[in-house]
């Protein structure tokens, strides 16, 4: 196991673990993102690592749920779904509209969104930090596309490590290799290091 005394951030619950929850719809590849979250934390370090793919149908455009916990210094014992998130990651603004998302945003959120342009506060809950990267936009530019759309699942995870520190691009980069193959990892890590470098505060 790799050294564990490095600090990864301020968002740890009082349990030791960190909470995130995706939100996306059906295509969109937010299941599949929170498995890779887990993959990248615990290459780097952490103890422990769950992915919780919930919710429902996952037909194309539907809104989907799905969840990762984290734990740098102890084993993660509950497979619940994450009602109080330290973090939110939204891969389609328009889902923030929608009252199961809207309605788990705590003060203590940060929020991660897929987005052009900076978000207008007053439709959202009161919280201290969001950030927004164009992943739709980076995954046109790099013809990082599926029959269903973009694949944002990257972009995402890269902008994710970017403002958190809990990974860097070489885990992901490793990861993405082992996971993917030689073949397929350089255009995935050409969209990782586009989106690292592009995420901004909103």
């Amino acid at each position: 196991m790799k050294n564990q005394k490095r600090k990864v951030g301020k968002k740890v619950s009082e349990n030791g673990t960190i909470e995130i929850s995706f939100a996306g719809r059906g295509g969109q590849t937010a299941v599949t993102a929170s498995k890779l979250l887990a993959q990248f934390v615990y290459e780097k370090g952490f103890r422990d690592a769950i992915a919780i793919p919930i919710i429902g149908a996952e037909r194309r455009g539907a809104p989907i749920s799905a969840f990762t916990k984290i734990s740098k210094t102890q084993q993660i014992k509950t497979y619940d779904s994450v009602v109080n998130p330290d973090y939110m990651v939204v891969f389609d603004i328009s889902l923030l509209q929608i009252p199961k998302f809207k309605n788990v945003i705590k003060p203590k959120t940060t929020l991660l969104v897929n987005s052009d342009k900076a978000l207008d506060r007053d439709k959202l809950p009161q919280i201290e930090k969001i950030y927004i990267i164009d992943a739709t936009g980076i995954c046109i530019e790099h013809k990082f596309m599926l029959s269903s759309g973009p694949i944002l699942n990257i972009p995402m995870l890269s902008a994710f490590g970017k403002i958190t520190g809990f990974y860097d691009l070489n885990t992901m980069e490793k990861v993405i290799k082992e996971e993917f193959g030689d073949k397929k990892a350089d255009l995935n890590i050409e969209v990782a290091r586009a989106a690292f470098n592009s995420v901004k505060e909103g």
